[in-house]
Parts: structure tokens; sequence; C-alpha cells
């Protein structure tokens, strides 16, 4: 009876030293955590700097929430809307616009014979047409009418003549070329004739697919509000002796028409008048040549800019609960993006804490030293243009 006595308080002893052992590795584990995991685990608030996804636990209500949107620091009174470069160019090439492979033309004392190509003409993209063939028989003078206009009479003895010009004044959008022969006159016995081969007509056909090219640039709300000038900067880049009209509009108002000094640094200011808040359109079109419009931006120029000052209250049941340690302030500011490093300093009844954050969202713990029962002041500060989404003061 003794020795199973013995045998059970030896084993109850070796199971107390288990669970001993098993509890040391589970403080060790926990602080060896970082601490928001930590914090997590054990079910507290985590009161460090804060950042994206970092919500204290256990809100019990929220005490001041606003959408501040953009905060400018307070020299701020310039602010750069970069575009990327972009082109415009027109394409011209040598076109035909129609072709035949030959034709037939004669004219005697018993008959004659004429005929005609019908071909189309677009004045806002071809010029400098040409008519232009082989001759494979002649005799006679030959005779070409362009919409009852003529364009040429004489006898060709060439092979493959000079190509004639087809005025534009004659042009239009569809057209007739009549070629006929002189008649022999006095001499009925005899036959002029002409057979033509490979007759061409072609012209520059400018392609403006690529003549015009639109950016867009936004402006918030706050600093339109703000705005006394813009001014619109750009570095022409373009082929030495480049003799191209540009033009440039924003949101369809023209503020350049211009031949570019190619490689000057040009500088255009916008009237307030041909902006607007949020989205706006710049478009750049040019009638010929290829233009690069390189790093183009819009400095915008504004008022003297003053902080905007917050204010939140904090009742005195609320105040004395935070002296004895039985509640606490959280404040988070949320922003646009997680790409930018959002730097400044959160100013509470002049105290001031620094933040820096790369993430979405930044928290921190409120010193209840800087704070006040009634009403406190809250200003940010930021050392760049920072977009606020919003920014709450929690009670936890």
């Amino acid at each position: 009876m003794s020795r199973w006595k013995s045998k059970l308080a030896q084993s109850a002893s070796n199971a107390g030293i288990t669970v001993i052992l098993i509890a040391v590795l589970i403080i060790f584990y926990i602080l060896f955590l970082s601490p928001q995991d930590r914090a997590e685990l054990l079910g507290e608030p985590y009161p460090g700097g804060g950042g994206a996804g970092v919500v204290p636990q256990g809100v019990k209500a929220v005490l001041f929430s606003q959408s501040p949107g953009r905060i400018y620091p307070p020299s701020a009174n310039m602010v750069e809307h970069t575009i990327p470069s972009f082109m415009v160019f027109t394409v011209t090439n040598a076109n035909e616009l129609k072709r035949t492979a030959s034709l037939y033309v004669k004219n005697s004392a018993f008959s004659d014979a004429s005929e005609e190509i019908i071909f189309f003409f677009d004045k806002r993209t071809t010029s400098d047409v040409k008519l232009s063939f082989n001759v494979k028989k002649h005799s006679g003078r030959l005779i070409i009418w362009l919409n009852q206009y003529k364009v040429f009479e004489g006898e060709i003895t060439e092979a493959s003549p000079k190509p004639i010009d087809l005025p534009e004044e004659y042009l239009q959008s569809k057209n007739r070329l009549l070629f006929q022969v002189s008649s022999p006159g006095a001499a009925f016995w005899r036959v002029n004739e002409y057979e033509l081969e490979n007759i061409l007509i072609s012209g520059k056909v400018t392609d403006y697919s690529g003549a015009l090219s639109e950016q867009h640039f936004s402006i918030p709300e706050a600093e339109y509000e703000n705005l006394e000038k813009a001014v619109l900067e750009f570095l022409p880049d373009c082929p030495p002796r480049e003799e191209g009209l540009v033009q440039i509009l924003i949101n369809n108002r023209v503020i350049y028409t211009s031949y570019p000094d190619c490689g000057v640094k040009t500088s255009i200011e916008v009237s307030k008048e041909f902006l607007k808040p949020g989205d706006n359109v710049l478009v750049a079109t040019t009638n010929t040549g290829s233009f690069l419009i390189d790093m183009p931006k819009i400095i915008t120029f504004l008022k003297e800019i003053t902080q905007p000052v917050f204010y939140f209250n904090i009742p005195d049941e609320l105040y004395d609960g935070m002296y004895f340690g039985e509640a606490g302030l959280v404040l988070t500011l949320r922003f646009t993006d997680t790409t930018s490093v959002k730097r400044g300093t959160i100013d509470i009844n002049g105290y001031q804490i620094y933040f820096e954050t790369q993430d979405v969202a930044y928290q921190t713990f409120i010193d209840p030293e800087f704070l006040t029962p009634g009403p406190n002041s809250l200003k940010i500060t930021p050392q760049e243009p920072l977009d606020v989404t919003e920014l709450r003061v929690d009670v936890i």
C-alpha cells in the first residue's frame, strides 16, 4: 500500500513538472513575439505607431471623425502636375489613287473614240496629284480634260513622258479624267491615235491618325479654390527645320497655336477660368510634321495657405477615465495609397507627434497629458501635399 502511494506521488510530481515546463515555454514564446502579435494574442490594444490594418481592439465610441481631403505644407504655394511625354505627328506618303492597265483613243474622218477614268480625291488628306503613263502608239495631239478643264494638249513622242500635274483647284471629291485625240483635219485618210499603258493617278496622302493626343491631369477642389494662376511648361523636341503648326487646348479652349521652337522650353500662362476642379483634359494637335511634347507639366500657384484646425470635445467623465487608466484615445489617419511615403506632424493642443508611413493608415495612442477636458485642437502639417481620406479619434 505504501509503495502504491509512493508511485502515485511520483507520477503527480512528474506531471506537475511537465505542466510547469509547458507554461515556461508558453511564456517564452509570448515574450519572443513581436509587440503587435503579442497584443493580438492577448486581446490587448497595440500601442505602437500604427499602420495599415492596425486596428485598436475594443473601440467603445468614435469621438471625432472628418474627411480633410488634400492638406498642404505651410510653405507650399506651388504644385506641379506632371504629364507623361507624348507625340503628335503626321505621316505623308505617295499613294496610288487610281491605276488603269491601258486605254486607246483615236480620231479619224469616219469615227472617233475617247475614254475616261473616274477617281476620288480628299482635299483634307491628299495633295500634289499627278497623272503618269507610258505611250505605246502615238499620232496627232493628245488632249486630256479634268472635270471639263483642259489640263494637257500636245503631241507626245516619248515612251515615258513626264507626269502631268492635276491642279488642286480643278479637283473635286469625284473626278472625271477624259482622254481624246485631235482630228486629222483634211487628211481624211489618216487616223490619229494613242495607246497608253500603266496609267497611274497618284498623290501625297497624309495620315492624321497620330496628329492628335489627349492627356489628363487632376486638380483637387481645395487646390482649385486657392488657385491664383497656372502655367503649362513643355519642351518641344522635333527634327531640324520642322515647320508644322502645333495647337494645344485645355478643356476645349485654345491656349497655344504656334510653330514650336524645337529644343527650347515653352511656358504658357493658363487662366483659372480654363481649368476646373477634378479631371482636366489637355489636347495637342499638329497639321504636319512630328513633334515630341517632352516633360509637360501644369504648375499651379496658390494663395497663402492656412493649415486647417480640427476640434473635438472630451467630456469630464471620459477625461477622468483616461486619468485612471480606464479609457484611452487612438488617433487614425487614413490615406489614398500604399506607394508613397507620408511624413508630417500631428499637433494636439501644441504637443507634436511625428509620423512617417507608407501604409494606407497610421494609428497612434494619444498621450493623456496632451489632452484637456472640454475642447481640444488638432492640426496636421505634412511635409508634402497629403491626401487624407479620414481623420478619426476613437475611445477604447
